[in-house]
C-alpha cells in the first residue's frame, strides 16, 4: 500500500487523506494556482515574466497604445530584476 499523494486521486490510507485535505485548506484556491506557500514567491515571480513577455510579443507584433522600444525599454528592467530574484534566492 503506497503512502504517496497522487493528484485527483483519494488517498487509500487515512493518515494520507487527512495530509491531503490538510494542504488543500493550507493552500486554497490560489494554491492550487501558483503552488505551495514555499513555492507561492517564485511561481508569482515566474507568472508575472510570462505575462510581461507576452504582452511584450503583442506590442512588439501590434502596436496599439506605445511602441515597441517604449514598452520593452520600461520592462526590462522589471524582467531583469525578476529573473535576478528568482535565481538570488537559490544561492
Amino acid at each position: 500500500m503506497s503512502n504517496s499523494l497522487e493528484y485527483n486521486k483519494n488517498p487509500e490510507s487515512i493518515d494520507a487523506l487527512l495530509r491531503s485535505k490538510e494542504m488543500d485548506l493550507e493552500s486554497g484556491w490560489l494554491g492550487k494556482f501558483f503552488g505551495a506557500p514555499t513555492q507561492l514567491p517564485g511561481n508569482v515571480a515566474g507568472f508575472a515574466i510570462t505575462i510581461l513577455l507576452v504582452i511584450g510579443v503583442i506590442i512588439s507584433m501590434f502596436p496599439l497604445a506605445m511602441s515597441a522600444i517604449d514598452y520593452w525599454t520600461k520592462i526590462l528592467p522589471v524582467i531583469t530584476m525578476v529573473l535576478g530574484y528568482l535565481f538570488g534566492k537559490r544561492a
